[in-house]
């Protein structure tokens, strides 16, 4: 279990102000006397520490002999950061054996116990946390238990630090706050650009109607997020009067015509060519008949697909003389644009089906870019409404392609990755931030670029000092890679920033206030 403890000393307000009003003033300008000093007016003691499930801010009263002394301890849950209930157990080992537990907490996350010391010297702090039938003990550092109160005092003398910011626990856990340590990562340098979310051609599946006709679902109806199989029949296409020419016999001349036209025009492409060869006719007469030719295939293809669903409806499957929509792939219905007794018009949408659990992220390379990215097999990327990025690499995702030809308007090339989308988290259509990797990996200082504010142009975060003390760091930045982003200065591995919740930090820096505190008075 990762353990980070942080042991301070901290004056809290309430007896600052308990201090300031002690003092007298007399007709003759004396001060009156002091009322004797008890544990809780020093400046109390304070531990941070971080484990896995836990964060523990621990506030105490200095220990001292025969003197009781309160303990505010503010237990958070990680990673959530909500103050946490539970039974908690606070036990004292070294010099004087103690125990005070509670059995729950006395306001949300804030557990007040009490140690009365009868024996000085060195001891040590250990907090458990009882909750759900799970046990979190948390070494919350050493401690000392002194003989006199003019020793704790002089043992608590702090000077004030300079530039700290209070954010207090319950401010915390109103709002969305996290942390996370400063750590050495690898990282990889590589350019920004903007993609696209697209589907992999063969994965999805456009269904219009062949013909005019009355439609009918298929029993039972499939709507939006419905698995469909490949070969599934989705709907029939009922010929109406509208849709003349829909019988068999028709269909079938249609097609012929279609072979006709194919084979004029495919003896056109071949009379341009040997005209072209003996420089006869310009090349442009060849293209327009090879595009000829084009149209007249396609033609020959959506006539024999007609005849081929009429064939198929005839043979009984679909109902006598009735065209059937059925599904060319596995997938999901995503688009249905139909309903039962609806007419419907040649070429009009009905269905649309997709394979999401393969998916392609289209980047678009700027002109100057592209040699930088020849070489690239890897990129991360991240979409509007995830907090994380995703990360495209073998041997789950590939480069599928650069581009060859450039679109004249934005200067780019698409380079596509290949990955899976395990779940469907991501959807097709969705913007997407793309860095793809060009450099080579290094071992860096890094912190999560979630926690990087802009301030006035300088990137800066808040670093925890302690539970409710934070501080202001400038920075000085290096390579970004997979939500990450290098610190060359500014901060060091083992430190905790602020990740959610900086800008109420940068707020509260801002009011020039320190709220009142008083957790353990």
């Amino acid at each position: 279990m990762k353990t980070r403890v942080i042991v301070t000393m901290m004056t809290a307000l309430a007896a600052m102000l308990a201090a300031g009003c002690k003092g007298k003033h007399g007709h003759d300008g004396e001060v009156a006397a002091k009322a004797p000093q008890t544990s809780q007016e020093l400046p109390a003691q304070s531990v941070t520490v971080w484990t896995d499930q836990h964060e523990l801010f621990m506030e105490y009263a200095p220990l001292v002999v025969g003197q009781k002394s309160r303990v505010a301890a503010h237990v958070t849950g990680l990673p959530n950061t909500a103050p946490m209930d539970g039974k908690v157990t606070l036990t004292v080992a070294g010099a004087d054996a103690l125990v005070s537990t509670v059995d729950g907490a006395s306001s949300p996350g804030i557990f007040r116990l009490l140690l009365e010391p009868a024996h000085a010297g060195k001891c040590s702090l250990t907090l458990h946390i009882e909750r759900g039938g799970k046990t979190d003990s948390i070494d919350a550092g050493a401690c000392e238990i002194h003989p006199d109160l003019a020793s704790a005092e002089k043992a608590s003398a702090e000077a004030e630090v300079p530039g700290r910011i209070t954010y207090l626990k319950e401010q915390q856990w109103k709002t969305a706050f996290a942390t996370q340590f400063v750590a050495e990562r690898e990282l990889q340098s590589g350019i920004h650009v903007l993609g696209e979310i697209r589907s992999v051609p063969g994965k999805e599946a456009r269904l219009s109607a062949p013909i005019v006709g009355r439609l009918t679902l298929t029993e039972p109806v499939a709507s939006i997020g419905s698995a469909v199989k490949k070969g599934q029949l989705l709907a029939t296409l009922t010929p109406t009067a509208a849709g003349a020419g829909a019988d068999q016999a028709t269909l079938s001349a249609d097609v012929q015509a279609a072979r006709a036209e194919l084979a004029a025009a495919e003896a056109e492409v071949a009379r341009a060519q040997r005209l072209l060869a003996e420089r006869a006719i310009p090349e442009r007469q060849l293209a327009e008949a090879q595009t000829r030719a084009s149209i007249a295939r396609s033609r020959v293809a959506g006539a024999g697909g007609r005849l081929g669903q009429f064939s198929a409806g005839a043979a009984g499957r679909g109902g006598r003389g009735a065209f059937q929509v059925r599904s060319p792939i596995d997938g999901e219905l995503v688009v249905v644009n139909a309903t039962t007794g609806q007419t419907v018009s040649e070429g009009e949408a009905l269905f649309t089906v997709l394979d999401g659990d393969r998916i392609w992220l289209e980047a678009h390379i700027f002109e100057p870019d592209i040699p930088r990215v020849e070489s690239a097999s890897s990129a991360w990327f991240t979409v509007d409404g995830h907090d994380t990025p995703f990360e495209v690499a073998p041997p789950d995702g590939r480069v599928v392609t650069l581009g060859r030809m450039l679109d004249p308007e934005s200067r780019t090339v698409p380079l596509i990755f290949e990955l899976a989308n395990p779940g469907g988290r991501l959807r097709i259509g969705q913007f997407a931030e793309v860095t793809v990797a060009t450099g080579a990996r290094v071992n860096v200082v890094a912190l999560p670029e979630a926690a990087l504010v802009d301030d006035a142009g300088t990137p800066v975060v808040y670093v925890e000092l302690e539970g409710e003390a934070f501080e202001r760091r400038p920075l000085i930045l290096g390579i970004r890679s997979g939500g990450w982003v290098e610190v060359k200065s500014g901060v060091v591995a083992g430190e905790r920033v602020v990740t959610k919740g900086a800008y109420e930090i940068k707020l509260a820096s801002s009011a020039g206030s320190i709220p009142a505190h008083g957790h353990v008075h």
